[in-house]
């Protein structure tokens, strides 16, 4: 495995299946394939699939940009294909850099940039029919006082993760301390049925976990696995094409009987979903392939038929 370090140094990239070196015996060498996976920590089913991908040839970068002194005029693409698994301001200015520099990205750099904002993600969700709470946007939270008045609102950071800085609020005074030198997202608060339902695809393979909210425990954030309803399926598979990705997460609140997007996220953790680690070291085993052979990363069932071994695009 190579050095978290090693994407900042000069180095050619392994962009073609066969190098134009020559072993000692005179014979082209294979070589193999480069992933460079950029995040801000390491969950197990991360750990575990970088080591699967190590099992199976693939030279893994791990790439922790908080961690590391970047000299930018040194950043060069070094990789055939980078994982974008951090949302961090850091880790998406970097992919930014290597995507301008031409590297592939997994997921589609402009795609995950874009998801980072929950205002642009809610109102492409919005446009592809899928159904989520009334959602207002405003820089003066007075605003949001006459709203109370049909019930409770959910806020959110506009650019928040991981369910931090999310609260709901019932009565005027208890927005008070919002800043009015940032948008503030607010939703119709859902009643929930029960706990929060999390949903992950992985190429056509979609997972539910039931979680409680908010998370307190190791344990919470593993929750329970469940089968997907017909309904749920379809809506997890519409929210990746309005998006244009394969890996994912996201959070629906079953509210009355009725299901409610309610966030997605570029590249979940995957926590709670069967044989994750394996599964998520095909995807990009594959993906890496495709890109390799010039073809898009998001794999089409044409794709998928062509290359059959791609057993993470198998419904």
């Amino acid at each position: 495995m190579n050095a978290p370090h090693a994407v900042m140094h000069a180095a050619p990239r392994a962009s073609q299946v066969m190098d134009s070196r020559q072993t000692s015996r005179g014979r082209a060498h294979v070589a193999p394939m480069r992933v460079g996976i950029i995040l801000d920590w390491m969950n197990p089913n991360i750990e575990q699939a970088v080591r699967a991908l190590s099992e199976r040839g693939v030279k893994v970068a791990l790439i922790q940009p908080e961690k590391q002194f970047i000299s930018l005029a040194r950043v060069q693409v070094e990789n055939d294909l980078y994982v974008l698994k951090s949302g961090t301001d850091l880790a998406l200015s970097l992919g930014g850099a290597l995507h301008a520099l031409g590297a592939a990205t997994l997921n589609h750099y402009p795609t995950v940039a874009m998801m980072r904002s929950k205002i642009t993600v809610t109102r492409i969700l919005q446009a592809a029919g899928l159904p989520t709470p009334d959602t207002y946007v405003t820089t003066a939270r007075d605003d949001l006082g006459p709203l109370l008045e049909a019930g409770p609102l959910i806020i959110k950071p506009h650019r928040g993760s991981r369910g931090e800085g999310i609260r709901i609020v019932r009565q005027v005074g208890e927005m008070a301390d919002l800043s009015a030198n940032e948008p503030i997202l607010a939703q119709r608060y859902m009643e929930p049925d029960g706990p929060d339902h999390k949903i992950f695809c992985i190429g056509e393979q979609f997972f539910g976990v039931r979680r409680i909210w908010p998370l307190r425990t190791y344990e919470d954030k593993v929750g329970d696995p469940f089968s997907l309803t017909p309904e749920l399926r379809d809506l997890a598979r519409r929210c990746g094409r309005a998006f244009g990705i394969g890996v994912y997460g996201m959070d629906v609140v079953l509210s009355a009987g009725r299901p409610y997007v309610v966030d997605v996220s570029h590249f979940g953790s995957y926590m709670g979903v069967p044989d994750a680690p394996r599964l998520l070291a095909e995807y990009i085993y594959a993906a890496c392939q495709r890109s390799l052979r010039g073809e898009p990363l998001l794999a089409t069932a044409a794709t998928t038929q062509r290359c059959g071994g791609d057993r993470a695009t198998v419904p």
